[in-house]
């Protein structure tokens, strides 16, 4: 029943989504003056002042013509206009023959600028306000000097009273009306500014976060080849080292050349569309040996050794760029924070339903003191041991995006003796095994 008024009221107002503010008040306020006004008339038979009745039911068409040319025909502006005029007119004459002071047209007047004020646009304020008072002024002034053009029409005091209340209690449900579409829209329109307003800071830290990625992924790989360009340079190399370093830096610059290519691929996705994952199945062995292509040649310049053991036959479902990028990240962490001559393994395993991968390193360890705020985004940024700067961000990325993923991030370090960072993810193909056994069982 209540939605049922509700939608036959938004059809006769006019929905938020193509009607604006000033049209659904004027619609709202002419909705509650045809309901009104013959309720008005009905009080009039008792007070019994006929010339009342013609002047209602003239107000009654011109508020119908009015609403039908704003509502069905768009022409809001023309019919505030002519309504305006025409009611303003029509105070006057129901001001000479409703008992003037005595009556209740102020009250009319007062309701007139309220609702006009609600409609007109604010630079139009002083002159609507000053017709107001002109002609309220002018009636008032007209009646002072002419008490004997205005009489009062009320036979009886109670009359009055009864006039009086019943034009009180409508001025108030036009004003309660008005004041409610005011007070809600602007409640809206604050909530979607703020939402507006988180939104564009949600896309501002998303871009930051993703100029911070290609930072972060981009200085391993180009400190290598500037070292590799330096020995070229600077060193007097024999025929082998040459081309062994020639081959080293061809290669480097491929993986990164292919490396900033998804990156700004990628990149591009997530600043046009918002960050979005694309979830799909992957060969964990493979992913982690692109990886470690790129990754590589700044363990070699550390004489840091990288030792994968992936079974080859795992799978998970995950998104590709993003799992590339977490993996990256903690195998550049895990040579940061390993000592010259020492060991990163990588290795699998597969536990109750997930695939995990893990990333060890025998380096420094994570100082107990800051392992709390670890995946924290204002983690401290530390040196590594050849006092490689971080930019504070890639736990953080690492652990947002491993959610964003479905999947889990954790560690356990143990200072001085060094880090076990592990990734897990669902094994969804188990999942979909189970179900289609079980519903082979069920078809049996």
């Amino acid at each position: 029943m209540i939605k049922s008024i509700r939608r036959q009221h938004a059809k006769l107002i006019g929905s938020n989504a193509d009607t604006t503010l000033q049209a659904r008040i004027f619609h709202e306020v002419s909705v509650i003056a045809m309901i009104g006004l013959p309720l008005a008339l009905l009080v009039n038979l008792v007070i019994k002042v006929p010339l009342v009745n013609v002047a209602l039911s003239t107000a009654w068409i011109v508020t119908l013509a009015m609403y039908i040319n704003s509502r069905y025909f768009g022409r809001l502006r023309l019919s505030f206009i002519l309504f305006s005029a025409g009611t303003n007119v029509l105070m006057v004459f129901n001001y000479f023959i409703n008992s003037g002071i005595h009556g209740p047209t102020l009250i009319l007047y007062l309701l007139s600028l309220v609702f006009t004020l609600s409609v007109m646009p604010t630079r139009q304020y002083l002159f609507w306000m000053l017709m107001n008072v002109s002609f309220v002024g002018g009636l008032l002034l007209f009646e002072y000097y002419n008490n004997e053009f205005v009489k009062v029409s009320y036979t009886k005091r109670s009359d009055l009273f009864l006039d009086t209340a019943t034009t009180y209690i409508s001025v108030v449900v036009c004003i309660g009306a008005v004041l409610s579409y005011l007070i809600n829209s602007y409640q809206r329109e604050k909530n979607n500014a703020l939402t507006a307003s988180l939104a564009l800071k949600e896309a501002n830290d998303s871009k930051t976060r993703l100029l911070s990625i290609l930072s972060h992924d981009l200085r391993s790989p180009l400190n290598s080849i500037a070292i590799f360009l330096e020995m070229l340079n600077e060193y007097d190399l024999s025929p082998e080292e040459r081309r062994f370093l020639e081959n080293n830096l061809l290669n480097e610059t491929k993986n990164t050349q292919v490396m900033l290519q998804n990156l700004l691929n990628w990149t591009k996705s997530q600043m046009d569309g918002g960050i979005s994952v694309n979830m799909v199945r992957l060969n964990l062995s493979n992913v982690v040996s692109s990886c470690l292509l790129v990754q590589q040649a700044a363990a070699d310049i550390k004489a840091v050794a990288i030792v994968a053991n992936i079974d080859p036959s795992i799978e998970l479902t995950a998104d590709l760029d993003m799992l590339k990028l977490v993996i990256r990240n903690l195998v550049n962490n895990a040579v940061k924070f390993t000592l010259s001559g020492g060991e990163i393994q990588l290795y699998s395993s597969y536990d109750s339903g997930y695939v995990k991968l893990h990333i060890m390193d025998n380096g420094v360890g994570i100082p107990i003191a800051m392992q709390g705020d670890l995946f924290k985004l204002n983690a401290v940024s530390t040196y590594g041991t050849n006092n490689e700067k971080g930019i504070g961000l890639g736990l953080n990325l690492c652990k947002e995006y491993t959610e964003m993923q479905k999947g889990r991030i954790s560690f356990n370090s143990i200072p001085g003796k060094g880090t076990t960072f592990t990734l897990e993810f669902a094994d969804d193909s188990k999942q979909e095994t189970n179900v289609q056994e079980t519903n082979l069982v069920k078809n049996q």
